[in-house]
């Protein structure tokens, strides 16, 4: 007779498999056991789609998820739905094989009112009934999304039905937009106190509520602000923001490419002197202009990872930042010039994992940092007219990397010129060093140029994945 691993065992293993949805559907249908288990891992979070708008939350959800909510419906709903013609006899006659809803940890509100856009005409009552059955069958809802950014996305007062307060009093992450009704802040802050995570996409109206929600919370740690549409004035909850400087370790600040007259008032990050993590995207440097002043001589004692994924301060003002801020850096992000990459290997010999520009005249530059920076794990860079060509590049690190290398993310912009003999040259020199971890080797194009050598190069990397030395490879147009 097979062993048969026990319940706790499975859930372990499966809990791995979380995001691999793919490998997680497969689990369901080996046997009993195994579906029980990885049903709960599966429907935590139903709401998982691509943005099919940018900048907007319009997700694109299985009709599927619809039709096993409609089916998990009490009596009651279905009963009234099939007496609004919304339901057929066919639809209400359904019994689930498990209480899906039960499993959710994580609500949507737009999201709901999307999918039933999608299939059903008319859609108020189903998205109440539906609603009211996840407040009422959810013993604790960790993430809530409610965004108003899709005219169709329904705007319900879901707070006031049976079950509601038990649902959200646990809530630990809230997603949302900045104009959702007064109201439902002010009754979410009546509930919730322990908000970790927030994330606000800001709209040209700014809700009054949205002030005593943030200031109600015990414990926040993560604040996301997102400028995506309009210009919001963000002043009035600065304060608020400020009255959580002592806990909040993990910061980004987007804004919106397409409204240059935006200036957030971004002053009040240097308030925020517990942060491990500081992100800053914006695609202007004149954006940063209100903040240049503080960054020259604020002290973030416990920054680890600091990230600016387009446009950034100017380059004194980051040299004296991370003359200041630096030795605690493990994680650096940004397209820098050459002076500033000499500051990187000068103030962060910590670092294990940094994006950065190499001009193609300054090999010299790279090889200081592979130098100075003796932990360095991970380099992402670009190939570009006027950067450091694929070869000098894979030359200079096979020579200079520290042990503590394991991982390349090349990300090619103009016609490439990595041909098989450059990978068996770096590869060869990978084998003969004393490394921990196998390499793994990142590459993105953005044209076809990697395709006259593609099958070369496919045949080195599965090579050198054979004898052990490349754990990860990926090419990628």
């Amino acid at each position: 007779m097979p062993c048969q691993l026990p319940v706790d065992c499975l859930n372990e293993i499966f809990e791995y498999l979380e995001k691999d949805k793919v490998s997680l559907y497969s689990c369901l249908l080996v046997n009993r056991l195994w579906c029980e288990v990885s049903v709960r891992i599966l429907w935590r979070n139903i709401w998982i789609g691509k943005s099919i708008t940018y900048g907007r939350h319009r997700l694109k959800v299985k009709p599927a998820i619809l039709n096993t909510l409609i089916i998990c419906l009490p009596n009651d709903s279905k009963n009234h739905l099939l007496e609004k013609r919304i339901l057929n006899s066919t639809q209400i006659s359904k019994t689930p094989l498990f209480d899906y809803v039960s499993f959710c940890k994580v609500l949507s509100i737009h999201a709901i009112g999307q999918v039933i856009i999608d299939v059903f005409r008319s859609q108020k009552y189903l998205t109440k009934e539906i609603i009211k059955m996840f407040v009422k069958k959810i013993y604790s809802v960790k993430k809530l999304s409610y965004y108003t950014n899709n005219s169709n996305t329904v705007n319900l007062s879901f707070l006031r039905y049976p079950g509601a307060k038990e649902c959200l009093t646990n809530l630990s992450k809230l997603s949302c937009s900045t104009d959702v009704k007064s109201a439902f802040f002010y009754k979410l802050s009546q509930i919730c106190y322990n908000i970790q995570s927030l994330n606000m996409e800001f709209k040209s109206v700014v809700s009054n509520g949205l002030k005593d929600l943030i200031c109600s919370q015990n414990n926040l740690k993560y604040l996301s602000l997102s400028q995506t549409y309009g210009i919001a004035d963000w002043t009035d909850i600065i304060p608020s923001l400020s009255k959580h400087s002592n806990t909040l370790i993990k910061l980004k600040i987007y804004g919106c490419e397409y409204y240059t007259r935006f200036r957030p008032l971004l002053s009040f990050v240097t308030r925020f002197t517990n942060l491990r993590e500081l992100i800053l995207s914006f695609r202007y440097k004149h954006n940063f202009s209100e903040l240049d002043n503080n960054l020259k001589c604020v002290i973030f004692p416990y920054l680890q990872i600091l990230k600016f994924p387009h446009s950034c301060p100017d380059d004194d003002i980051l040299i004296k930042f991370l003359e200041n801020n630096g030795k605690n850096l493990l994680e650096f992000y940004i397209n820098s010039s050459d002076s500033l990459n000499l500051a990187i290997a000068k103030f962060c010999p910590n670092l294990k994992s940094l994006y950065t520009l190499f001009n193609f005249d300054k090999i010299e530059t790279l090889k200081i940092i592979l130098n100075d920076c003796q932990q360095l794990e991970s380099i992402e860079t670009k190939y570009i007219t006027g950067l450091l060509s694929e070869k000098d590049l894979l030359e200079t690190l096979a020579k200079y990397l520290s042990k503590n290398f394991y991982k390349l993310k090349l990300i090619i912009c103009l016609d490439s010129h990595l041909v098989p003999k450059d990978l068996e040259e770096f590869f060869n020199n990978w084998k003969n060093r004393v490394s921990s971890k196998s390499f793994s080797f990142i590459i993105k194009g953005w044209n076809n140029s990697l395709e006259s050598n593609h099958e070369g190069n496919m045949k080195v990397f599965e090579k050198y994945k054979k004898l052990g030395i490349v754990s990860k490879f990926d090419i990628s147009y």
